[in-house]
């Protein structure tokens, strides 16, 4: 769990401590998580950082 955290923390940098435990008790408790809605280019940084650490990222456009 904190390898998810610490994860998070260096890959969005805009993301606070507690932001990033909520996001990974999210995914730990339902599967899944919103991590962060930005553009294209930097859902697409961040996503192939995430999978560079071993955790499962996908984009999806916002609704």
């Amino acid at each position: 769990m904190e390898h998810v955290v610490q994860s998070l923390i260096t890959t969005v940098p805009s993301l606070t401590q507690p932001q990033a435990v909520s996001i990974m008790m999210e995914a730990h408790t339902n599967g899944l998580a919103l991590v962060i809605t930005c553009a294209l280019e930097h859902a697409e940084f961040y996503c192939e950082t995430l999978k560079g650490h071993g955790l499962t990222s996908t984009i999806e456009p916002d609704e």
